[in-house]
């Protein structure tokens, strides 16, 4: 015994957590058992994540009653500090509420409630405006158009569109001598921006009429409203029922429109071709390209939920290009996507160079653009007979890669999967022994994510175990994921739990609210009790003034080999100078031998940023085959800290067949 010597272990450089066996024998040695509550942002070894806290302490004219189901970020142009947040809540009719321009928050007035799954509306941002998917009474998308809000008879949320009229009525009126020529008319509703036709209805169903020959005018009536903040309505008169021109554009404050002239000599615009404004269906999902609308899914009973919609590109028609699914004898605005097989459509996600992703269930669908204005899109099949898709819109992330070329990620029913540069790849080896637990049956929400940009970081929230909202939150480090051998990501996970772990919903949004929104942006949640709003990542040491505990446990290693026992010295931590202290706990022989616990004071003695500290009383006397060593707090604490190493003595011992 007097002839060995101590071979200190140092601890650095940690790579994430590794619960992909039940050996840890098998767990390399720059990673850990288990990482809780900490991240590997700018960190050799292990750093306390930040807090979560409140957001309605800062705000006021929140009504909300029930749980925040669903949030959305809405940039009506290019500047981020002119972002609003949408909050949607689990009310038996669903408060919905934005937040712009300060602090205060507006209830918009709804064309149409919310009528289920308010943890399921969507929201996209095109042309300055603001579309939302969720389930109504009728089967039409949504939006919100700050332009066209004071125009809509004080509906702010208003339907996509305008509804097609139904036919107008004619009559004879007046005393003369108006021939008695047959003719055609129909009318279409407009709503109008001065002289600016922002948005057009499809032609009502035409009715014929021959004029007595004792009249002053063929009398057209306006059909009944469609009160869909309509400005104006349209009459095109035909003489063949087939060649229609424009008579006139009227306000819909008058009634009727009286034709005194000869059908041979209609001269007008001809109307849009039938089809052009065809509306958009009650989607479920919603993708921006940035020039276009796709939506798919539907909230209709018998409706199609293979099928993705794609609007007209901005400025294509210049009247109302992306709130219509020009449906026409020359285009059909749609891709089907086997109807029978896959399972339904689950999401939308990218474009990842300039290509649309599809999710369903089972299978997973990139949109080529063909150049052609029919078709658009030609779809292609990804992992082709693997049954991998994805399980929810709100998991797909769209971020970057290690190298900072673009990529999607999500979670399939098998764990989570990133497609980019290099293709798909799996990612969940290392969070394996979470993923055996997460609840696909969630009754309210299974998962949710985000990507925290200035972290480089993809959150994804998970409900586990009997839960039926997410209670955990598992967190990727793009900076260190790294390829494998097959083709899988390993690396750069974390495991994430407290209140703030417990979220509904997820978005990020401004971190400083004002009447300018700050250009940087933090995660926002609505937690699962209450009706409670919590920034993520705050200046907080508590989540929503709750303390947690974070550790790193380095799994049970044989120091001395499997052969011989060995003997564990005083350990030395260093890390972030402060009022904090940090505890080391060894438990030896997996589990055995009851753990052995000792804390430091990581307290500066002037002013350095770092402390190098001996930790008293836990070194391990007694031979051990086995040492599981955990370093971080000792129970939940709002202690703020960094860990830059761990440094272990370690002794050999005997055989262990002695």
């Amino acid at each position: 015994m007097g002839n060995r010597q101590d071979s200190p272990i140092s601890v650095t450089g940690l790579r994430g957590r590794d619960g992909s066996t039940a050996s840890t024998l098998a767990i390399p040695p720059q990673k850990a058992l288990e990482m809780l509550n900490v991240d590997l942002y700018r960190s050799q070894f292990a750093h306390k994540r930040n807090g979560a806290s409140t957001v309605f302490d800062l705000t006021s004219s929140e009504g909300f009653t029930g749980v925040l189901s669903s949030l959305i970020r809405y940039v009506p142009g290019a500047d981020p500090t002119a972002a609003s947040l949408w909050a949607v809540d689990n009310a038996s009719t669903p408060v919905i509420q934005y937040l712009t321009g300060g602090t205060a928050w507006t209830t918009p007035t709804m064309k149409d409630n919310i009528a289920t799954a308010p943890q399921d509306v969507i929201g996209a941002t095109l042309n300055g405006t603001l579309f939302l998917a969720f389930d109504s009474t009728v089967n039409r998308l949504h939006i919100w158009d700050p332009v066209d809000a004071s125009q809509s008879g004080g509906i702010t949320v208003r339907r996509t569109g305008l509804a097609t009229p139904v036919a107008p009525t004619v009559a004879n009126t007046g005393s003369g001598s108006y021939a008695a020529t047959a003719r055609s008319y129909v009318v279409c509703y407009a709503v109008m921006d001065g002289a600016t036709e922002r948005r057009l209805s499809e032609l009502s169903p035409s009715v014929s009429f021959t004029p007595s020959g004792s009249g002053t005018a063929a009398r057209v009536t306006k059909p009944a409203a469609i009160n869909e903040g309509e400005t104006h309505w349209m009459v095109f008169g035909s003489l063949d029922g087939n060649i229609y021109e424009k008579l006139a554009e009227i306000a819909v404050g008058t009634t009727i429109y009286d034709d005194s002239a000869a059908p041979a000599d209609y001269t007008g615009d001809a109307p849009p071709l039938v089809g052009t404004h065809t509306n958009w269906t009650s989607v479920k999902y919603l993708l921006s390209t940035g020039n276009q609308l796709l939506g798919a899914g539907s909230w209709e009973s018998g409706g199609k939920n293979n099928r993705v919609w794609y609007s007209a590109f901005v400025g294509q028609t210049g009247i109302g290009d992306t709130e219509s699914v020009p449906q026409t004898t020359a285009v059909s605005n749609y891709v089907d996507l086997d109807e029978n097989d896959g399972g339904v459509i689950t999401g939308l996600g990218g474009p990842l160079d300039g290509r649309p992703i599809v999710f369903k269930r089972n299978q997973v669908w990139r949109l080529i653009p063909t150049g052609l204005d029919n078709p658009v899109y030609q779809p292609r099949s990804l992992f082709i007979g693997s049954g991998i898709g994805c399980i929810r819109h709100q998991t797909i992330v769209n971020a970057e890669d290690q190298s900072g070329a673009p990529a999607v990620y999500w979670l399939s029913d098998t764990g989570p999967y990133r497609l980019g540069a290099d293709g798909p790849q799996s990612m969940v080896d290392d969070i394996q022994d979470l993923w055996d637990t997460v609840n696909f049956g969630a009754t309210s929400v299974v998962a949710h994510g985000v990507y925290h940009r200035d972290l480089r970081q993809i959150w994804w929230w998970v409900a586990t175990g009997s839960s039926n909202d997410p209670d955990t939150k598992i967190v990727f480090d793009i900076k260190l994921g790294r390829v494998y051998e097959g083709g899988r990501m390993q690396d750069g996970w974390v495991k994430h739990t407290g209140l703030s772990a417990a979220a509904r919903c997820s978005v990020m949004f401004s971190n400083t609210l004002a009447s300018a929104m700050s250009r940087d942006v933090k995660p926002y949640i609505g937690y699962t009790t209450g009706s409670v709003l919590a920034k993520c990542d705050s200046t907080a040491v508590n989540d929503i003034g709750t303390a947690f505990q974070a550790y790193v446990e380095l799994p049970d290693r044989h120091y001395a080999g499997l052969h011989r026992r060995c003997v564990l010295g005083k350990p030395i931590i260093l890390g972030s100078a402060g009022s904090q202290s940090l505890q080391v706990t060894y438990t030896a022989d997996y589990g055995a031998v009851s753990g052995r616990s000792a804390s430091v004071s990581m307290a500066a003695g002037g002013s350095e940023t770092r402390a190098l500290r001996v930790v008293e009383g836990v070194e391990y006397g007694d031979a051990a085959a086995s040492v599981k060593i955990r370093i971080g707090d000792a129970s939940a604490s709002t202690a703020v800290w960094t860990v830059d190493a761990l440094v272990v003595p370690v002794e050999p011992a005997e055989d262990v067949s002695q």
